[in-house]
C-alpha cells in the first residue's frame, strides 16, 4: 500500500542548546516534538519515530500530509515555545510511495527518499517530489512550484523536486524547466598515472588514503577519506572533509582553501590535499569540466 512519509526536524538546534543551556533546550525540543505529533494526529497521520529534535510520520493521503506539513510551519510561525519565548523553525520533506511495514515501523525506499529531501529543504520549507505531486488534489498543486533536479544517492536519475508554499506572501518565480538551464558535464581528473572521469549521472566519488577510495591519494598529509566529488545542480561540487584541508587553484591563478567546506569546480585548475597547491610536492590532481 502506499503512503505520506514526511520528515520534519528543528533548524538550529545545536545553537538552541548553546543559548539556552541542557534542560530548557531540552524541554524546548520534547514541546516542539510534541507540537509536531499533535498536529499530526490532527491530520489523520501516525508518528512512527522520533530521533532527537527530528520526526518521521505516515500519512495515507498526500493531502493530509502536506496540510499537516502546511500547519505545522503555521504554528511554529506564530506560536512561541512555552516557557522560554523562543519561536523555532523546522524544516519538511514529504515523498510518496510504496512502503514496508513491520509492526508500527516503516522501511524502505520512500522512507530513505523522504529523510534526504527533509535534509534539502531550509528553515520554513516543505520540500517534496513529482510522486507526491501526482497523488494531491488540484487545489493542492496550487500551492506547489517546481523547486529543482537534484541527484540523490541510490538513484540514477535527478530527483525532479517541489516547494509547497505555505505562506500567503509575495512568490519568487522559479523557471519551470529548472534542468534545462544546466549543462551535462563531465569531470576529468588527473593523478599522476590516472585518469578518472566523472559524469554528470555519477554518483559520490571519493578522494583519499583509504583503499576502497575511487582515487587513492598516499601522502602523509592526506586523510582516509579526504574529499568527495558529486554532482549537483549543473556543477561537480568538491567537498572537504579532511584534517588539513583541500586547496583549489583555477585556471586564473586564485588559490582556495577548503576546510570542512565545499567548492564548485569551473573550468580547469589544480587540486592539493592537505597542502598547498604552490607546493611542488608531486602529489597535485589536475580537472577540467568539460
Amino acid at each position: 500500500m502506499k503512503y505520506a512519509i514526511m520528515f520534519a526536524d528543528v533548524v538550529g538546534s545545536t545553537q538552541l542548546y548553546e543559548k539556552l543551556g541542557d534542560h530548557a533546550a531540552l524541554d524546548c525540543i520534547n514541546q516542539c516534538i510534541s507540537r509536531m505529533a499533535d498536529i499530526t494526529t490532527l491530520f489523520d497521520g501516525m508518528v512512527i519515530n522520533t530521533i532527537g529534535d527530528e520526526i518521521m510520520c505516515r500519512f495515507d493521503t498526500a493531502d493530509n500530509a502536506v496540510r499537516a506539513a502546511c500547519r505545522i510551519h503555521e504554528v511554529f510561525n506564530t506560536e512561541p515555545i512555552k516557557h522560554h519565548n523562543v519561536i523555532l523553525s523546522l524544516r519538511i520533506g514529504i515523498h510518496f510511495g510504496e512502503i514496508v511495514r513491520q509492526e508500527d515501523n516503516v522501511f524502505g525506499d520512500v522512507v530513505n527518499v523522504a529523510s534526504r529531501v527533509a535534509n534539502i529543504a531550509i528553515a520554513k520549507q516543505i520540500i517534496t517530489t513529482q510522486a507526491l505531486i501526482d497523488e494531491l488534489s488540484e487545489s493542492l498543486v496550487l500551492k506547489t512550484r517546481e523547486f529543482d533536479h537534484i541527484k540523490i544517492k541510490g538513484k540514477q536519475e535527478p530527483l525532479k523536486l517541489f516547494e509547497v508554499l505555505w505562506e500567503n506572501r509575495d512568490i519568487t518565480m522559479i523557471r519551470s524547466a529548472v534542468s534545462s538551464l544546466h549543462a551535462k558535464q563531465n569531470l576529468q581528473l588527473v593523478y599522476k598515472e590516472q585518469r578518472k572521469v566523472l559524469h554528470y549521472q555519477s554518483t559520490t566519488f571519493s578522494i583519499g588514503r583509504h583503499p576502497g577510495s575511487d582515487l587513492i591519494v598516499e601522502a602523509e598529509l592526506v586523510s582516509r577519506l579526504h574529499a568527495y566529488c558529486v554532482y549537483r545542480r549543473g556543477k561537480f561540487i568538491l567537498v572537504d572533509q579532511s584534517t588539513n584541508g583541500t586547496f583549489v587553484k583555477s585556471s586564473d591563478g586564485q588559490e582556495i582553501y577548503l576546510r570542512r567546506e565545499e567548492l564548485p569546480l569551473i573550468g580547469s585548475g589544480v587540486i592539493g590535499l592537505g597542502e598547498s597547491t604552490k607546493v611542488n610536492n608531486g602529489q597535485l590532481i589536475q580537472y577540467i569540466c568539460v
